[in-house]
């Protein structure tokens, strides 16, 4: 559970790689920047099974692990770019401790980019769990 930002990266094309200027674009386009232990969201327009999604490059990793994030959330089947194989966002985020949730739905529906979000995982003893994740947004305005 944490504060989270929501970083609009819809205008990426099939198989392209966000990188650092990306996330720096989209945090300036919203007048937001993800502070040290928040919750990064991105949201590619990609959500549901798809064999030539957008992926978090190399640099965009290490961007998000400098800015020492706590998690990263994406809505495509998965962080890393969809060619490839050795999983370098993965390695890089989760060799510091940064959580990765992938295949989140519905983030078209947030209207705001800064909530509180609260992910959920199954409670079993392993690597990897399903998550219930949910956006608290603030509905009063």
């Amino acid at each position: 559970m944490g504060n989270a930002v929501l970083l609009d990266l819809t205008h990426k094309k099939p198989s392209d790689l966000i990188d650092d200027e990306d996330l720096e674009g989209a945090e300036e386009r919203a007048g937001l920047t993800a502070r040290e232990g928040e919750i990064v969201i991105i949201h590619t327009g990609w959500a549901g099974p798809s064999h030539n999604h957008p992926g978090l490059s190399v640099n965009g990793a290490e961007y998000l692990e400098f800015k020492r994030v706590a998690m990263v959330g994406i809505d495509t089947s998965n962080l890393d770019h969809s060619d490839s194989e050795d999983l370098p966002a993965h390695q890089i985020l989760l060799g510091k401790e940064i959580l990765v949730v992938e295949n989140l739905c519905n983030l078209e529906r947030l209207k705001q980019e800064r909530f509180r979000m609260i992910a959920l995982p199954l409670n079993v003893r392993a690597e990897v769990s399903l998550v219930r994740a949910i956006a608290m947004v603030d509905d009063s305005g």
